[in-house]
């Protein structure tokens, strides 16, 4: 397929999610007019603003596992500290918000590095979001288990759909863990000074940091987990929490598929936990609000 037409197939296919999720929101809007109403008018039912503060304090805690993330696997390749990794993921985040599929947080991360070492940042931070992704994966396949045995169809259990889903577990995990192996594969290749730097960068990973940027992604996906069930409870959707844990896991997961571009993202992720939440609670507008406050408070 020529590249032109690649990209305006992309285009279109992206076009056509941002009119779907914000097409399901205006539909659920326009025949359902308590939801309406609420959403609109204003009339969301809430708890102690205490819950609110609670989650958006976090935000920091959130930014800040970030920080320390990055500046371990910037390690091999420059010695960084705490403030100056913090700011670069805060100019990273900024970025990312005006950039199709949140490109440009790599880009804007690696402008307080040494002009020689930002290619290889990139490829680093690439590294570190799979890391992220290699957890928000994980937790999917979990929940998605879950639902299907407990909740869609309880008591069944498909042999076929457990071992897809211990595969396709096992390979995300041996993928992100071979990264330095792939890398340095990759170099044995003739290739441009600026591609050959950004293999060099993942190529220096060490298997101690790798596996420290795991843990500290799993600390990251609780802390915005525990934000957004501190968010259902501010806006009285009443779940047990093993039901906001799975469907938080299932959004996630779907999240991590679906291209997107920022713009779409609240829509995307509003029509997305309608679908899923409202299994659970028949609060659609506190389910609607609360997943739209995190996206805010965590700037997208």
């Amino acid at each position: 397929m020529p590249i032109l037409q690649k990209k305006i197939w992309i285009i279109l296919f992206k076009a056509l999610v941002l009119l779907g999720s914000y097409g399901f929101i205006a539909y659920r809007l326009g025949f359902d007019p308590t939801l309406r109403n609420q959403l609109l008018n204003g009339e969301l039912s809430t708890n102690s603003t205490i819950w609110l503060l609670l989650a958006f304090f976090m935000m920091p805690l959130n930014w800040s596992l970030e920080a320390i993330k990055w500046q371990i696997l910037l390690r091999p390749l420059e010695k960084t500290s705490f403030r100056k990794a913090f700011i670069g993921v805060l100019a990273g985040i900024g970025v990312a918000i005006f950039t199709p599929n949140r490109t440009g947080e790599y880009l804007g991360r690696i402008w307080v590095l040494k002009h020689k070492n930002r290619p290889a940042g990139v490829s680093i931070t690439i590294a570190g979001s799979l890391a992220q992704s290699t957890v928000t994966f994980i937790v999917g396949v979990i929940a998605g288990w879950y639902w299907l045995t407990e909740v869609s169809k309880p008591g069944l259990t498909n042999l076929n759909q457990m071992v897809l889903a211990s595969i396709s577990t096992l390979l995300i995990i041996v993928v992100y863990f071979m990264l330095p192996q792939i890398a340095n594969f990759l170099l044995k290749y003739n290739w441009k000074k600026i591609i050959k730097s950004a293999l060099d960068g993942v190529g220096s990973l060490r298997i101690k940091h790798q596996y420290s940027a795991l843990i500290i992604s799993i600390l990251r996906y609780a802390v915005f987990t525990t934000q957004f069930i501190i968010l259902l409870h501010y806006f009285q959707c009443e779940m047990q929490l093993i039901e906001s844990i799975v469907a938080i896991g299932m959004l996630y997961a779907a999240m991590l598929i679906i291209p997107s571009i920022t713009v779409a993202e609240p829509g995307i992720r509003g029509s997305l936990s309608l679908l899923i939440f409202s299994v659970f609670s028949e609060n659609e507008a506190g389910i609607l609000a609360a997943s739209l406050t995190l996206w805010i408070i965590n700037l997208a």
